[in-house]
C-alpha cells in the first residue's frame, strides 16, 4: 500500500473490501480501528492536502462521531442525529427501571469543530407498583414511611411530660432540675428546724431546781471573800451540790475554782516562808560578819532558830501542796471531758477553772486560756485573775509583772469587793520591791475582812523599808 507523504494512519485500520492497497491522500486523518468501506475508500482519496502546520483546506476529514465500529457512519450510537442511543440491556432485564430509563441529552462544547457527546444522567423512570428498585431480584415491596408529623406513643407521652414543666417566667425546666430545687429546699428546712430546735437541745440539763442554783451562787460568793475559812465552807457547800446534782457542770467548775484557789494560797505561804528563810540568813550573815556587840553569838543562836522554825513551816506545806494538786488534776479531768453540747453558762465556767488551774500550776497554755476566758465572760475579772496567777507561779520579768499590775489596779477600781485582785497586787508588788504599795493593799484587805489570816502574816512581815531580796 501506498501512502502519501506525511499521512497518519491509526492502529489496526482494515484495507477495504477489494483488498488492494488504498492511497492514503497528504494530511488524511484516520481513526483507531477505523474499516474502511466502498464508500469511505473514495472519500479518503478525495481528501484535500494539507498545508504547512497541517491544516486543511477543506474541512474534509471525519468528525469522531462519524466513526464507527459496525461501519455505518451515518448513525453512530453516541450521536445526537441518530435519536435515541442504544441500550445495552442483558437478556431477562428488559422491563427493571434503569432499562427502560429517558434517553441521555447530549450537550456540544461549544467553539468545536467536532462536538463530542456529553452525556447527562436522567432521572430513572417510576417503577411499576410493587416492582423492586433492583429488578426481579426482590419481590417484597419497600415499607411506607409515616408522615414527618407522626411520633411514636413512648416520644409523644414524653413530649408531653417535658412540655408540663413550665415555670412562670414562661422558661423550661427539665425534671432533674426540679428534683435538684426540691432537694434544696428540703435541705434548708431540716438545717432550719436543727437550728430552732438547738437551744433546747443545749438546755436539755440546764434546769437544774431552783435551790441548787441559789446554793451554788453562795458558794461562789463566799470565794471573793478569798479567806481560807469562807474557801472551806465553800468547798464543802459545792461538793454537796455536786453530790445530789451529778449532771450540774457548773458546780463541778466552781469547786475545781475553790481548789485551785486553795492551792494558790499553799503556794503563797511558801513564798511568804521563803522568803523569810532568806532574810534570816542574811541577818544570820550580817550579825556574824560584824560581830559588833559582845551578844552577837548569842543573836546568831536566836536567828538560827528562827531559820529552823521556817523550815519546819515548809515542810508541810510541800506535802500539802502535793495533795491538794491530786485532788484536783482528778477533778480537772473530769471536767475536760465536756459533752459536745452544753449551756453556755456552763462553758464559761469549765473555761473559768481551766484557765485558773493552768495559771496556778504553770502550764504553757496558761495565757491562752485566760485569752479565751476574756472573750467569754460577762465582766473580764477572772481572766485578769488567772494572768496574774500565772505571772507569780511562772517568774515572769518584770515588764510582764509591772503590765499584769496594772490590769489589776483596774479591776479593784472597777470591784472592790473581790479581794483576790488586793492579796494579787501585793504580792507582785513585793515580787518587784514595792512594800509600800504591798502594805496598802494588804492593809485595805484586812480592813474589809479581817478573817483574812494570809493578808494578816503578809502585813506583818512587810516592812515598810525593807525592800524584799
Amino acid at each position: 500500500m501506498a501512502e502519501a507523504v506525511g499521512s497518519t494512519r491509526a492502529f489496526g485500520a482494515v484495507p477495504g473490501a477489494s483488498g488492494s492497497p488504498v492511497a492514503e491522500a497528504v494530511g488524511s486523518t484516520r481513526a483507531f480501528g477505523a474499516v474502511s468501506g466502498p464508500a469511505a475508500a473514495g472519500s479518503l482519496e478525495a481528501g484535500g492536502p494539507v498545508e504547512a502546520g497541517g491544516t486543511p483546506h477543506a474541512s474534509a476529514s471525519r468528525s469522531f462521531e462519524d466513526i464507527s465500529p459496525a461501519g455505518d457512519p451515518a448513525a453512530p450510537p453516541w450521536s445526537a442525529t441518530g435519536g435515541s442511543r442504544s441500550k445495552l440491556v442483558p437478556e431477562g432485564h428488559g422491563d427493571a427501571p434503569w432499562a427502560t430509563s429517558a434517553p441521555t441529552a447530549t450537550v456540544s462544547l461549544p467553539g468545536d469543530d467536532a462536538p463530542f457527546a456529553r452525556t447527562e444522567p436522567s432521572k430513572p423512570a417510576a417503577s411499576p407498583s410493587g416492582a423492586s428498585v433492583l429488578g426481579g431480584g426482590l419481590d417484597r415491596p419497600l415499607a411506607s414511611r409515616k408522615s414527618s408529623g407522626e411520633l411514636p406513643p413512648e416520644l409523644l407521652g414524653a413530649s408531653s411530660r417535658a412540655d408540663s414543666i413550665v415555670i412562670e417566667d414562661g422558661s423550661r425546666r427539665t425534671p432533674s432540675v426540679s428534683w435538684v430545687l426540691l432537694g434544696l429546699t428540703v435541705l434548708a428546712g431540716i438545717l432550719l428546724a436543727g437550728y430552732l430546735a438547738y437551744p433546747v437541745f443545749r438546755d436539755r440539763n440546764a434546769a437544774m431546781p431552783e435551790q441548787a442554783v441559789t446554793e451554788k451562787d453562795r458558794a461562789v460568793g463566799s470565794l471573793r471573800r478569798d479567806d481560807a475559812p469562807s474557801r472551806e465552807q465553800a468547798i464543802q457547800d459545792l461538793k454537796a451540790l455536786a453530790t445530789a446534782h451529778p449532771k450540774y457542770a457548773e458546780v463541778q467548775a466552781e469547786l475545781a475554782v475553790a481548789y485551785t484557789l486553795q492551792v494558790s494560797d499553799l503556794h503563797a505561804e511558801f513564798d511568804r516562808l521563803n522568803l523569810q528563810s532568806a532574810t534570816l540568813k542574811r541577818q544570820i550573815n550580817e550579825v556574824t560578819t560584824a560581830k559588833a556587840s559582845l551578844g552577837w553569838m548569842a543573836e546568831s543562836n536566836a536567828l538560827h532558830d528562827d531559820l529552823r522554825a521556817t523550815e519546819r513551816e515548809m515542810q508541810p506545806l510541800r506535802t500539802e501542796i502535793v495533795e491538794r494538786r491530786k485532788v484536783l488534776d482528778a477533778l480537772m479531768e473530769t471536767l475536760r471531758a465536756a459533752p459536745d453540747v452544753e449551756p453556755a453558762a456552763a462553758v464559761a465556767a469549765r473555761l473559768k477553772a481551766q484557765a485558773l488551774h493552768a495559771a496556778v500550776t504553770g502550764a504553757p497554755n496558761a495565757l491562752a486560756l485566760a485569752e479565751r476566758l476574756r472573750q467569754v465572760e460577762l465582766q473580764q475579772s477572772w481572766s485578769v485573775i488567772a494572768r496574774a496567777e500565772y505571772a507569780l507561779s511562772s517568774g515572769s520579768p518584770d515588764a510582764t509583772v509591772q503590765a499584769v499590775a496594772e490590769e489589776l489596779r483596774a479591776l479593784r477600781a472597777q470591784d472592790r469587793y473581790l479581794f483576790r485582785a488586793f492579796v494579787l497586787g501585793a504580792r507582785l508588788a513585793i515580787r518587784l520591791g514595792d512594800p509600800d504599795t504591798a502594805r496598802k493593799l494588804l492593809d485595805e484587805v484586812v480592813a474589809l475582812n479581817p478573817k483574812h489570816d494570809l493578808a494578816r502574816r503578809m502585813l506583818a512581815q512587810t516592812a515598810a523599808s525593807e525592800p524584799s531580796p
